[in-house]
């Protein structure tokens, strides 16, 4: 019975005890990051255990003891560079010291500088394989929740960056994402039509063989990762390739190295460049990448846009807001006619000169009543047909000059002159092209040509004065028989 007894007591005691177990292992909760961002992932790390003098009310206090993962990390000493690209190192035995019965004195880690032991935290566990504790993807940007299995101090990190926050979930607690999106930013800045007709246009408006400077600018911000840039067009632009010589950071590259790739094609199909840093910046920097592109022979016309996309990807799937700039060329329809009237002439020739720089304007013929401009075409001049206008596709909305150098049959070179810069363009007409033409409504530039003058004639009156002698000979001729006739008769 005495046996009996004892192995009853031993088994409840047994039970008592995982229970215990179970409870002072069971301490499960979350922590919640306000302004997740969306399809970031974010890991949890939990550096100190916090054993609770009240389980029932862990928030009254407690100790703190080293996570037996992270066993060594406080001799760690970890080296960083700072925002002013200066070598620091932060030695973990300045923050925290192990004591009796392993219980922590983290007298020494401050507000000022939780952050830096956070980022050693995170690099600790990356270098020694150590596995997060909890982790999550966002679905949106919003909140977005980690389950841990313990109390704890935790150190979270986000593919945004190194270090969300640090905090001692008990069982919940919520940190917010310290990690700004970065920014990517793309403008016009220049081209070889740069002084344009129209004071108000800034750009995005040129003729075929045009190079246009473009910019962009992106804020890296320090702890991100995967960080890239990428840029494409559509067939109407080429790209110049990317060299070092087209990238520039400020206030220097932030620890970070890249590499270029000219033959990047995204998903639709557009070829362009991409650049991809390598690691992580040690503080936010903006790197600059000033490249240029040809609107080349393949380009469409308004008001259809030829188009340069630029974007920014980050972290895990971070995809930045697609930037597009639009560039346009113009088409314009030459009408040749006679003087009052609205016949078309054939067979009249123009050169065409552009005023910006009094540059011959080539061409390419695509067939009797269509030419697009091409700087390497070998056509430089424009035959006009019976049978309809000849549109000319590529103009920038500038100032141009029509120079004839061929009329009609029976008709007269055009009596104007153009004078540009100090060179005077016989037999022209200045032409304005305007940004409303369109391939649906092509602005008609109407060229008019006189017939021949009655030229002056040579040797006097010409045979005008033999009509009059003769005339006075028969007059008189009359007279001279009626008085004769009279004598006679007396």
């Amino acid at each position: 019975m005495k046996t009996l007894r004892k192995l009853i007591m031993g088994l409840l005691v047994s039970i008592m005890v995982l229970g215990m177990g179970i409870t002072a292992f069971a301490a499960s909760g979350t922590i919640t990051i306000t302004g997740a961002r969306e399809n970031q992932e974010y890991n949890a790390y939990r550096v100190f255990d916090y054993e609770p003098a009240d389980e029932s009310n862990a928030d009254a206090g407690g100790i703190y003891k080293l996570n037996p993962v992270f066993a060594g990390f406080e001799s760690y000493v970890f080296n960083y560079t700072d925002e002013n690209d200066a070598a620091q190192s932060a030695d973990m035995a300045d923050f925290f010291k192990i004591g009796d019965n392993g219980i922590i004195d983290a007298s020494g880690l401050t507000d000022a500088n939780v952050a830096i032991f956070g980022r050693a935290a995170v690099a600790y566990a990356l270098a020694n394989g150590i596995s997060a504790d909890g982790s999550t993807t966002a679905t949106a940007d919003g909140d977005a929740t980690i389950s841990v299995p313990e109390f704890g101090y935790y150190v979270i990190n986000s593919s945004l960056g190194s270090v969300v926050a640090v905090n001692t979930a008990t069982p919940n607690v919520e940190v917010r994402e310290k990690n700004d999106i970065p920014n990517l930013n793309k403008e016009e800045t220049g081209a070889t039509n740069a002084a344009l007709v129209y004071t108000d246009l800034t750009g995005g408006d040129h003729q075929i063989g045009d190079t246009i400077e473009y910019t962009v600018t992106a804020d890296l911000k320090v702890g991100g990762k995967d960080y890239a840039i990428h840029d494409c067009v559509t067939d109407g632009l080429t790209l110049e390739e990317v060299t070092d010589a087209n990238i520039s950071f400020a206030p220097d590259n932030a620890g970070l190295t890249y590499t270029i790739n000219n033959s990047f094609v995204n998903d639709n199909g557009r070829k362009g460049f991409e650049i991809v840093f390598d690691g992580e910046p040690n503080k936010d920097t903006v790197v600059t990448v000033k490249y240029t592109a040809v609107l080349n022979e393949d380009a469409v016309i308004n008001p259809s846009p030829n188009i340069n996309e630029a974007y920014l990807t980050y972290g895990k799937e971070g995809n930045g807001t697609h930037i597009e700039i639009k560039d346009y060329t113009y088409p314009v329809a030459i009408r040749k006619t006679a003087v009052g009237a609205d016949k078309l002439l054939k067979d009249a020739k123009f050169e065409i000169y552009r005023e910006l720089d009094n540059s011959q304007v080539k061409l390419t013929k695509v067939s009797d009543t269509k030419y697009r401009v091409d700087p390497d075409g070998t056509t430089t001049e424009i035959v006009t047909v019976e049978a309809d206008n000849i549109v000319i596709e590529g103009f920038a909305p500038e100032k141009y000059v029509l120079v004839e150098t061929q009329a009609p049959k029976g008709y007269n070179l055009l009596e104007g002159k153009v004078t540009v810069g100090g060179t005077t363009y016989e037999h022209a007409q200045e032409m304005v092209v305007t940004k409303n033409s369109t391939v649906e409504a092509v602005q008609v530039e109407k060229v008019e040509d006189g017939t021949g003058l009655t030229l002056p004639s040579t040797g006097g009156i010409g045979t005008t004065i033999f009509y009059i002698v003769g005339g006075i000979l028969i007059v008189a001729g009359i007279a001279y028989f009626i008085v004769r006739r009279k004598v006679d008769a007396e």
